[in-house]
């Protein structure tokens, strides 16, 4: 049994049992704003093994492109986006609501904990990373940009440069619009197993969806496989008011 295996012993023991996702231990006496809470350890060792867990940094952009953990993807999460999101999760994905867990990341692990407490309490369970970004030591990775707007990326089309362009939408809602060349994966089909497999790693990848929060979604197992991913802010809306302007 080597030292990661040993590591899950010790967090069933302290209360987080993993098993394919975290659960809370029934009989923990830490007080309720603390069950959320996961250690850098564990989380490492859930990456590692890439249980049911999904890892989002709520830092701002530049933080997270500086560094940020290997296998977290970024989200800023903030009033206007939390309730979106869980929404989107929990009608058009179900069995990701019911079979993984979020675990946000900050700078400190203060917003997130409140974060994590309201998803949490909208039905997602949610933890959030204990101390921030303050207690990794390892498996820094940093990264380009995180989102793009559809100037550029008509700019870089244009210019033929290598991007992979990544519909997460119905396949009839690309019969309304479409970027071409744009290939369709659905976002259901992005978290199934192999769903991912014909996504490049080599090159970025820009996600598209409707109005960007599907495609953000969509980063949040992405980033897992190690996918340069650009979300296109605003998505297909702003893309076809971008086209109807003639740039």
């Amino acid at each position: 049994m080597n030292s990661k295996n040993i590591g899950i012993i010790a967090s069933i023991i302290v209360g987080i049992a993993v098993i394919g996702t975290i659960t809370i231990g029934q009989n923990t006496t830490q007080q309720s704003s603390d069950i959320h809470a996961v250690n850098f350890e564990t989380l490492d060792i859930l990456l590692e093994n890439k249980e049911h867990v999904l890892v989002v940094d709520i830092r701002t952009a530049e933080e997270y492109q500086s560094g940020h953990l290997m296998g977290a993807s970024h989200d800023v999460l903030d009033f206007a986006t939390l309730e979106k999101r869980v929404n989107t999760i929990q009608n058009r994905i179900p069995d990701v609501a019911s079979q993984y867990n979020l675990v946000l990341i900050d700078n400190d692990g203060s917003n997130a904990k409140q974060t994590a407490q309201s998803m949490t309490d909208l039905g997602i369970q949610t933890f959030y990373l204990e101390g921030g970004m303050s207690t990794v030591s390892e498996n820094f990775v940093s990264s380009s940009q995180t989102i793009i707007d559809s100037k550029e990326l008509m700019q870089k089309i244009d210019a033929n440069d290598d991007l992979y362009l990544l519909d997460v939408r119905q396949p009839e809602e690309l019969l309304e619009s479409k970027i071409d060349g744009a290939v369709n994966i659905p976002l259901a089909e992005i978290f199934q197993p192999n769903g991912m497999d014909s996504i490049p790693t080599d090159k970025p990848v820009v996600v598209i969806c409707g109005s960007g929060n599907r495609a953000t979604i969509a980063t949040y197992a992405m980033a897992q496989e190690g996918i340069d991913f650009q979300v296109l802010e605003g998505g297909m809306k702003a893309w076809n008011s971008q086209v109807q302007s003639g740039m």
